[in-house]
């Protein structure tokens, strides 16, 4: 057993070698320090789910929008929708490669960009996303190229990182200039700065795209997982912009330079663990490396996720969040959706298969994609053939006759405050 002698001159020994401890310390811990926890827990019950919940009481009012597509322009799917002003811009993202403008009719404006041979046009769209600034940012993911537009939806500024970094979502950071970029555990990033031995999911990137700081690290033997990635993982809310993903419980608030766990969603059951990478990945590390892509050898991943919930969807309003939640069971996912209500005493959380109006618009809801900040409306979108099957009989809202089964209709909900 050691024993410390306190003559002065190994008093001063001592402070130094706590002083050295304690920067080891520090700075084998500075993952974890990057990261502040100021989170609030959601409690959403996930054992018992209805199949319908009636919201008729909490919901204000209800419309449909028809987007009209000009002819060779039309969107076959929309994987992200932002409101712009009194407009609407949508991407697809997988299929056409294209983001598409409407107004708030739902009648086509203009192609803002699209995947083709010329010098303006893309190489690889597969992002999109309205900031504070009332700016559509268009991300090409082949170039490292970023197309801003104005709300005139006139191109005001292109740029193109000097390093060909890859990510899956980009999104402006609220009060800077700057941009926050998500790759998942795709180490390549890592390779161009020289870094394979800190790889990351989150990183900040300056005005001209170079990387100002790295968030979320991890260990590289991680790098190159199979894991689903979501349509989109940024949501502006206010001064900062929220950052969610696939299998991990905390929703984070990025603000300038700093980040925190801002919600830890708890479900009743099938909760993701804290570490997701040791706990889950680590013992099947081969598995989630040399996984096919088709469908059939990704479906054989739910093997290793049987029982666990996940955020897929995060809106967020002053009084209400919506959540829409996605468990891995059976080989195949199911889908939840959770309205938190916030209010004095607390929040009020609501949770089921789907949600629906029943007395005077007469519809289940699709999916909310959206919020409309500026009209305060939350916004789902779906084809024409799915809103045959949401409507209700004697609905007021369309005629089932009046719709067109490949066109895209957006449902704009607007609650009632308390």
């Amino acid at each position: 057993m050691p024993y410390f002698y306190y003559t002065p001159y190994k008093r001063v020994c001592l402070c130094f070698s706590l002083l050295l401890i304690l920067c080891l310390f520090s700075c084998s811990n500075s993952q974890d320090s990057e990261v502040t926890d100021k989170y609030s827990e959601l409690h959403i019950n996930n054992k018992i789910v209805k199949d319908t919940i009636d919201l008729s009481k909490m919901i204000d009012s209800v419309s449909v929008v028809k987007l009209t597509d000009a002819p060779h322009k039309s969107l076959a799917r929309i994987d992200q929708l932002y409101t712009l002003g009194d407009n609407y811009i949508a991407i697809d993202a997988v299929h056409t490669k294209r983001v598409n403008a409407y107004d708030g009719n739902g009648n086509y404006i203009k192609t803002l960009m699209e995947d083709g041979p010329s010098k303006t046009d893309a190489l690889n769209i597969t992002d999109c996303y309205v900031n504070e600034k009332n700016q559509v940012i268009v991300y090409d993911y082949a170039q490292m190229k970023i197309s801003i537009f104005n709300m005139d939806l006139i191109n005001i500024k292109n740029i193109k990182g000097a390093l060909l970094f890859n990510y899956n979502h980009v999104a402006s950071l609220p009060g800077t200039d700057n941009f926050a970029a998500y790759s998942s555990y795709y180490g390549y990033n890592a390779h161009v700065q020289q870094e394979e031995n800190k790889p990351s999911s989150l990183d900040i990137l300056d005005s001209d795209l170079s990387l100002l700081k790295k968030h979320l690290t991890y260990p590289p033997k991680f790098n190159d997982i199979t894991l689903i990635t979501l349509p989109k993982c940024f949501y502006p809310f206010k001064d900062s912009l929220r950052f969610f993903r696939a299998f991990d419980p905390y929703i984070y608030s990025l603000n300038k330079d700093k980040i925190e766990r801002r919600y830890k969603i708890l479900y009743a059951e099938g909760n993701l663990p804290t570490d997701f990478l040791g706990e889950v990945i680590a013992p099947h590390l081969h598995a989630f490396k040399n996984i096919g892509r088709d469908l059939s050898s990704f479906q054989a991943l739910y093997l290793f996720f049987n029982g666990y919930t996940c955020p897929e969807n995060w809106l967020e309003a002053d009084d209400i969040i919506y959540l829409t939640s996605i468990a891995f069971t059976e080989k195949k996912t199911n889908q939840i959706n959770s309205i938190i209500v916030k209010n004095n005493k607390g929040s009020e959380v609501l949770t089921a298969k789907v949600f629906a109006e029943t007395k005077r618009f007469k519809l289940a809801f699709p999916i909310f994609n959206s919020y409309d900040k500026k009209k305060d409306e939350f916004i789902a979108y779906c084809t024409g053939s799915r809103l045959k099957k949401y409507l209700y009989k004697n609905s007021s809202l369309i005629k089932p006759t009046d719709i067109v089964d490949d066109s895209f209709y957006l449902i704009k909900v607007k609650f009632k405050h308390k």
